[in-house]
Parts: C-alpha cells; sequence; structure tokens
C-alpha cells in the first residue's frame, strides 16, 4: 500500500461536540475503528491505516479534546465521556459488526465499549494496556503534570516528542514530523501550541490516574477474537497481566513486540506479523 495514501477528513456532531475522524477510503469493506491513547491523535494510526485500508474500511478517531476534535467546555473528560461519544459514533456512522482498535487509553475505552456491546464487535485489538494500573500509569501522569504549554519551535516540540515518547525513533523523519503536526500548531509569535485541552493533562496532573471502570468481566465475557499486543519493555503493561488477559479471553491471542516500551506504533516487524494473521485470516 502506497505511503502517499491520505485519509478523508470528517466530523459529526456527537454529544453537543464536534468530533473528528479520518477515513482511509473503501467503504465497501468491513469497517474497523481505530481510538488512540491519552495524549494520542488519529494520526497515531497512520502507519497501520495505510497497511490495512485495501482490506478494510479503517476510520479512526480524534477522541474529544485532542487533535482537531472540539473541547469539552466542562472540562468533560472521563472514560464514561470517551466510552458515550464512541457508542454515539458507531451509531451515527452506522456500524452493525466492526473491529476494534484500542491503544492505550483507547485500549480501554475498546475493553469498556466491548463489554457493553459484545455482539457488535468482529475482533478487538488490545494495545499494550490491560484492565489493572502498572507501575508506568504513574510515570505518564508525572509526565502530564510537567507538560510544556508551548515550544519556542518547532523542532523543540519534536525534541520533546522523541524524548518523552521513545517509540517515536522507530518512525521515520516524516512519520514523526506528521505525526508532531496533528498534536501541535503555529501560534502567536512563532510559538506552537497544543491542539489538545491542557485542561486534560492538568486533571490529570492533580488528581492522578483515573479509576478505570470493571474491566475483567467485560473480557471474560468477549466471545469474538481478541488480539493483546505488549510491548516487552512497557511499564504499562506486563507479561503477567498480559498472560492473565489471554487466560481468560475466550478466543485471544497474544502478540510480544521485543523490546518496545509503550506503547507500539503497531507498524514494528513483530507487530504487523501478528496483524497480517490475526486480522486477515
Amino acid at each position: 500500500m502506497s505511503a502517499d495514501a491520505q485519509p478523508q477528513s470528517r466530523s459529526l456532531t456527537i454529544n453537543n461536540l464536534q468530533l473528528h475522524h479520518l477515513d482511509w477510503g473503501n467503504e465497501s469493506a468491513l469497517p474497523l475503528v481505530c481510538v488512540h491513547g491519552f495524549r494520542g491523535t488519529a494520526h497515531s494510526f497512520d502507519g497501520f491505516a495505510r497497511r490495512f485500508r485495501d482490506r478494510y474500511h479503517v476510520l479512526s478517531l480524534d477522541v474529544r479534546g485532542r487533535g482537531d476534535s472540539a473541547w469539552s467546555p466542562e472540562g468533560n473528560y472521563r472514560y464514561e465521556d470517551y466510552v458515550s461519544d464512541l457508542e454515539a459514533v458507531v451509531e451515527a456512522l452506522g456500524l452493525d459488526r466492526f473491529t476494534l482498535v484500542g491503544t492505550s487509553m483507547g485500549g480501554i475505552i475498546a475493553m469498556t465499549y466491548a463489554g457493553r456491546h459484545p455482539k457488535r464487535l468482529q475482533r478487538i485489538v488490545i494495545n499494550d494496556i490491560g484492565p489493572e494500573e502498572e507501575s508506568g500509569s504513574a510515570r505518564i501522569t508525572h509526565e502530564a503534570a510537567a507538560i510544556p504549554e508551548r515550544f519556542d519551535s518547532f523542532d523543540a516540540a519534536l525534541a520533546y516528542f522523541l524524548a518523552t515518547f521513545p517509540t517515536r525513533a522507530l518512525q521515520t523523519a516524516e512519520e514523526q514530523r506528521d505525526l508532531a503536526l496533528s498534536q501541535v500548531r503555529e501560534g502567536e509569535g512563532g510559538r506552537w501550541v497544543w491542539k489538545m485541552d491542557l485542561t486534560i493533562t492538568r486533571q490529570r496532573g492533580e488528581q492522578g490516574s483515573p479509576v478505570r471502570p470493571p474491566l475483567w468481566p467485560a473480557l471474560i465475557g468477549l466471545e469474538c477474537p481478541a488480539l493483546v499486543v505488549w510491548g516487552t519493555a512497557s511499564d504499562v503493561l506486563s507479561e503477567d497481566q498480559a498472560r492473565r488477559m489471554i487466560g481468560v479471553l475466550q478466543q485471544g491471542e497474544l502478540a510480544a513486540v521485543p523490546g518496545v516500551g509503550h506503547a507500539p506504533n503497531l507498524t514494528e516487524p513483530a507487530a504487523l506479523s501478528a496483524l497480517e494473521r490475526f486480522l486477515t485470516r
């Protein structure tokens, strides 16, 4: 698939907010919905989408407060808000059966959705996150509390992303640049500001990691095939918890991505090999 393939930018009015998503075309194929992590955007899945857009109708969401989606005036950024948005997006797009992919926070959203609507899912991919909080959540909270409000230049923003997200080093320079441009924009005086409501990071810094919904019951009751992607150097998902997830899932598989921390880009060779088997069998 050509690396030059570009998605269509679309928006829906969901729960009184304009929520943005990327539509990678191939509307006659089975739909596949992607939900990004705490500091990600819809463009976090660009490499993955280009790989699978010939077999799926890939739709990648900007959750509220991030990317090109609207910010909540009331500062409503709870898991319940995100899951409610996903439920409404699925209804608005008329998706009866689809595959759901969630990275980190997006995986919590995906597992919660799966617990409520198990019959809607054809498959689910849970990327480097589990039902229980691990040590990496405290690290992310610390980083959220210390996040800079702006950057003096785009290069400074790029350097911050590389230092904060080591998995970016596995991407090409063009991929790093494109993803950064989905997270920051040029503001007044040539400084670069976030395309994210910093209320989100303030809440995380002040209140700590948000309490997760009960997710083990969701996994136990899930009948569809499920792939758990685990970065073997991750501090957010341990091998022990990943294997426990596989143990309770009725059709669970584990994909280990060697030497990669939180969270795999889903374009690493080991991740792609597992995804090719899982999504195309």
